[in-house]
This record gives structure tokens, sequence and C-alpha cells, in this order.
């Protein structure tokens, strides 16, 4: 079954972007801790100076009480808005706790498990997680799509096993030669230790969009060094027959008027924003030939993008703009 994944070298957008986003912050946390430690240690108890500082320590702390009430407060009603047929926080959050999500007229949960592979000697080399949406009515079409995804799972898992280039036995083999190494008498190590590997899928959305249900799919991988790799893939499958189908098959315009109009929207965004893009962004959108493998469905429309590293530095992300659904026939 085809994978259909494109990955990227940076985290930059769903969960890929929130594991970045929660070491930053857990290591800003500590070391404002440190930091005030050794303020309090060096005024010492030197009567006013120490009173001043413990009053210093109350208002910092206050402030960052309120502070974190607020982002929570932020983030709570943010969590709370939910659009029929998307995937949102709110139901990411139900999506790792197991429980139904509404797409449509549609009810599904997402299945997921964990593996993990070491070393003979017990070295934790790589780890994988696979979730995937069960739909949970009765019908041709939701069994097909259920059947489809059990299928994906596993040949994932038989890909991660089997093939010698998969992530989990490059990572087993160089977690067992870097064991090798450092239990030789060889002083100077000429493999550097790595942290395990790990490859993360996640559903980022489902959408129920005329006669097509699409299933939107994240990746995070990460292979050693300063980052991991993003990755996408959007599946379309007819409502009723539950088989795979493609967009161009769907929209009401020719695949040429479609680049044309996805182009044009890009370069609309380059012109307003130069100093965003590479230099040589226009060149690029004016160069690429086909746009229409990199989408995925929103309420609002189809939304293609640009990858990473594409027309903008990495830091930028994914580059985005929509396509109202009535625009392309849908």
């Amino acid at each position: 079954m085809p994978d259909g994944f494109c990955t990227f070298k940076i985290p930059l957008t769903g969960k890929a972007k929130d594991k970045i986003i929660q070491r930053e912050e857990e290591i800003m946390k500590k070391f404002a801790c440190f930091a005030l430690t050794a303020a309090l240690l060096l005024a010492g108890c030197s009567g006013t100076d120490g009173d001043n500082a413990a009053q210093s320590q109350t208002e910092t702390g206050s402030a960052a009480q309120e502070s974190t009430a607020q982002e929570s407060t932020g983030q709570t009603e943010q969590e709370g808005t939910q659009t029929e047929g998307t995937q949102t926080e709110s139901t990411e959050a139900a999506s790792a706790n197991g429980a139904s999500i509404k797409a449509g007229d549609y009810s599904y949960h997402v299945e997921s498990l964990e593996k993990e592979w070491t070393t003979d000697n017990g070295t934790l080399a790589c780890t994988v997680k696979l979730a995937y949406p069960v739909f949970e009515g009765d019908t041709e079409g939701e069994k097909n799509i259920n059947a489809f995804f059990k299928e994906w799972a596993d040949d994932k898992l038989d890909y991660y096993e089997n093939d010698k280039d998969s992530i989990v036995n490059i990572a087993l083999q160089y977690q067992t030669e870097l064991e090798t190494e450092q239990n030789s008498t060889q002083e100077d190590s000429t493999l550097p230790p790595v942290p395990p590997s790990e490859e993360d899928f996640s559903v980022g959305g489902v959408t129920v969009r005329g006669s097509v249900i699409s299933v939107f799919m994240e990746s995070y991988s990460y292979e050693g060094g300063a980052h991991g790799m993003p990755g996408r893939a959007n599946y379309l499958f007819d409502k009723t027959t539950g088989k795979e189908t493609t967009l161009a098959s769907l929209i009401s315009i020719s695949e040429e008027e479609l680049n044309q109009k996805v182009r044009g929207l890009f370069q609309e965004q380059v012109k307003g924003n130069t100093e965003g893009f590479f230099e040589d962004a226009e060149e690029t959108l004016n160069n690429k030939k086909d746009f229409i493998d990199n989408y995925y469905f929103s309420e609002d429309g189809v939304v293609f993008y640009a990858t990473p590293y594409e027309i903008a530095p990495y830091a930028a992300g994914y580059t985005e703009i929509t396509v109202p659904f009535e625009e392309l026939g849908l």
C-alpha cells in the first residue's frame, strides 16, 4: 500500500511542533528556577536586601502564576473550539483518550499502537507509534476504510521489521555497533552516541464533504541530529464504497487550471511578504508544475501547502493557501 508521506527536516506543525515547544518550555522553566535560587543564595540574610529579594520573589511568582493562568485559560478556550468534520485540538485530546469523535454524520475513534526495538544488550534503539482512524458505523464504506487503515498499519510494521533500510533496522544496527565499539579496548570512539530513533504517525483530522471522506495524517520522524522530520498525507475515500479516490477525479476544473489557481495564490503570499520567503521563491513557484499532491481538507476548503525549505526557511513551517470547495466543484 503506498505510504504517500512527504517528510522534511524540522517538525513545525501539529504534534511535531508541540513536542519541540514542550521541550523548550521545560528547559526555560528549569533555567528560571536555577536563576532564582542563585539570586536568593547571593542575597543571603542581609536584612532589608533579603526582604527585598523575598518580596521580588513573591511578585515574580505571582506574575508567573497569573501568566500561566492566562495561558491556561487561552488554551482552554482554543481547545473548546470545534468545527464539524475537522479535528481540532479538543478532538486531538479525545483521540489520545480513545473517545468517539464526530465528523459530519460519522463517528470514529483513533486506534493507537506503540512498539519499541532494543539491541541484544537492552539498549533502546527505536520507538514507533502508529495511530489511525476506526469508523464506528457498519456501512460498507466505513468497513472498507477501516480495512484500508488496518492494512496500512500492518504494512508499516512489516516494513519496520523486515526492510534493512527501515528506520528501525538502521537504528538497531547503529546502536549495536556503538555498543561493540564502547565495549572494545579502543580508546577513541569513532561513533558518537545518539538518542533513540522514533517515528510517530497521528490523525490530523477527518473531514466529510459531499460524497467523500478525507483523512488527513501527520507524522514525525527522528533519526538523530538536531531536528526530526515532519510529514503529511491525505487520503480520500468514496463514502458509499470506501474505495480510495483522488482529488483530480473529484474537482470540476482541469489540473492545469488548478495549478494556475494555486500558483497564483502562493505568488500573492510571496509578494505580500518578501522578507519571509527565499529570494528565488517566485522562480520556484513558476517552475513547479504540479501542486495537487500536497493538500488536505479543512472546513473552509482544500488547503494546498508548500513544504519547509521549498519557498521559505524551515522556521516558517508549511506555507499554506486555501481554495474554497465551491471553486473546485466540491
